[in-house]
């Protein structure tokens, strides 16, 4: 049984997880992300890195950093990684909102989807300029 969290923790090592019981994993050598399946493995373990300003970066088990790529594909194959600010939805929902100095946002923020991205990333997430259920993920922590 899954121990669910009264309030969303971004510390330590989580996994991700969607409203279906889906995690967030890396899946291939380029640091591939994509929702896949309900089994927790060493592959949907992200260690969380925080900054002075409250936003958060992922460290993925592959040893690189959760990336933006062209305002709309996130994958895990950077050393350097994206900075999300995260959206406290009650509970342990939470949205990860990417907004500022990265490519093709600009002033605009998006949120981080469970759905996939672009082909050509070879198995990215997508990104969304509005909030829909893919953008909403359940924090589960691991130590």
């Amino acid at each position: 049984m899954q121990r669910v969290p009264t309030v969303a923790n971004l510390s330590g090592t989580i996994a991700l997880r969607t409203h279906d019981g889906r995690y967030m994993k890396v899946f291939n050598t380029d640091g591939g992300l994509q929702f896949r399946d309900r089994t927790l493995d060493d592959n949907a373990r992200f260690i969380v890195v925080k900054d002075d300003y409250g936003r958060v970066s992922l460290k993925g088990p592959n040893g690189k950093t959760v990336n933006l790529y062209y305002s709309s594909n996130v994958m895990c194959s950077e050393e350097t990684g994206i900075w999300f600010e995260v959206a406290y939805l009650g509970g342990p929902w939470i949205h990860l909102i990417i907004s500022g100095k990265y490519q093709g946002v600009g002033s605009t923020i998006r949120y981080l989807s469970s759905d996939r991205g672009h082909q050509t990333f070879s198995g990215s997430l997508d990104v969304r300029e509005k909030e829909d259920p893919s953008c909403w993920f359940l924090v589960e922590n691991l130590d």
